[in-house]
């Protein structure tokens, strides 16, 4: 009998909080790609969830069973092999099924009804064959019935009270304001007459921190290995093609904004850390204020920890995930003049190319197969032009809208 070699695999993280689900259905089930689901989480329950899902033909309808959260509990294992340990992530189990919408359109036959009400027929048969309860519940139900005729007298008085109860209730343009608030997206100028002030650097970029994004010693550099080391996140494809093209002083502006992309993506990449202890280890020495900057509007506070401490925990919920990365693409929109491919993107970032689109159209861009002319500026076959999407950012400029949504778990 031949013997197995077991290596010895630590736990790096658990945790507890469940940002990943797992759905089971039946074997051979192959989900088409633009079938599209949410996932929501009971109020009353922190461990009961329910998904929806659906396409063109199918329905996706799941939940957790409430008898087993307590005694079976799930979780996902991320294996890192070159530290040969494991991050775990508790993960409800949602029992699934598949319905096909063809059988949810099927009509009965005609009903015939005659001219009384329902309610009046059940009010009639309770009075004569109920119990004394019912006959009771009946009496008291007819006697606490309110007559509109009585109330025609008072009818200014309601008004005015209704008025009176609304008049804190937020207005319209309250909700859209707020729904703008919630946007993944910094701050847009609707009103820009050059693309370059629709997300001006400043509502990228606080002030504050701009002002310790120096980029000297970048310019004054020669050797392209050496500037690149000099990035807060260098292992990127998309840095080390684009540096070389920013050597010079009036590059500066574009210079200081790739240096904030390179944080963006270093935070990105390593969105699974939830020390600021441990990610100052895998980033290139960035200076603090920008760090900190960066871990308050990205990133949540884990439950339990408060202050501004060194050592907090935190992490990147879904929500927070998507704005990074709605700031990450406006400022590639920046440094690219306002036209990005969307393939070597979603390559760099590993995504979807369907998500890419998704959240450049949040962003309020264009996306579109690509021209002839693009295509040959690109070195793309021509014959794959109308294919290759390509986004682009113009004035005048339409900020999408945006359903505001609860707070629903993912």
């Amino acid at each position: 009998m031949s013997k197995r070699s077991f290596e010895e695999v630590s736990v790096e993280s658990y945790q507890e909080n469940p940002s990943i689900a797992v759905s089971s259905f039946f074997k051979g089930l192959r989900v088409p790609e633009e079938t599209k689901f949410d996932l929501y989480r009971k109020k009353a329950s922190k461990d009961e969830f329910m998904l929806h899902g659906e396409n063109d033909r199918l329905e996706y309808d799941g939940k957790t069973d409430p008898d087993s959260t307590n005694s079976k509990q799930y979780v996902v294992a991320v294996y890192n092999p070159s530290k040969k340990s494991v991050q775990l992530y508790k993960a409800p189990l949602l029992n699934a099924k598949v319905v096909p919408k063809s059988t949810k359109n099927l009509a009965g036959p005609p009903i015939k009804s005659s001219d009384v009400q329902p309610s009046t027929l059940r009010t009639s048969l309770g009075e004569t064959f109920g119990t004394k309860k019912a006959k009771r519940a009946i009496a008291d139900l007819e006697r606490n019935r309110v007559d509109s005729d009585k109330l025609a007298d008072s009818a200014v008085d309601i008004v005015d009270s209704v008025k009176s109860a609304s008049k804190d209730l937020p207005t319209r343009t309250d909700l859209e304001n707020s729904v703008t608030m919630d946007r993944p997206t910094p701050a847009a100028n609707v009103d820009a007459t050059d693309v370059e002030q629709i997300y001006p650097v400043e509502n990228i970029i606080p002030t504050r921190e701009w002002n310790f994004i120096r980029v000297g010693s970048l310019l004054k550099e020669t050797d392209p290995e050496k500037r690149l080391e000099m990035l807060p996140y260098m292992k990127s494809q998309y840095l080390a093609k684009k540096l070389p093209t920013l050597t010079q002083a009036p590059q500066t502006t574009k210079l200081q904004l790739l240096y904030y992309l390179s944080l963006l993506l270093g935070v990105y990449e390593n969105r699974r850390v939830s020390s600021k202890d441990k990610l100052l280890e895998r980033l290139n020495a960035p200076p603090e204020t920008l760090l900190d900057g960066v871990l308050e509007r990205f990133t949540v506070l884990r439950p339990g920890q408060v202050g501004r401490s060194k050592n907090r925990s935190f992490f990147v919920d879904p929500q927070n995930e998507d704005k990074l990365l709605c700031y990450i693409m406006v400022l590639i929109l920046h440094l690219n003049n306002f036209i990005v491919e969307i393939s070597p993107l979603a390559k760099e970032l590993s995504i979807k190319p369907s998500k890419i689109v998704n959240l450049f159209r949040v962003i309020g861009a264009i996306v579109k197969g690509a021209t002839v002319a693009q295509a040959e500026a690109f070195g793309i076959p021509k014959s794959s032009a109308s294919t290759y999407k390509i986004a682009t950012l113009k004035v005048p400029f339409k900020l999408p809208q945006m359903t505001r949504r609860g707070r629903a778990a993912r």
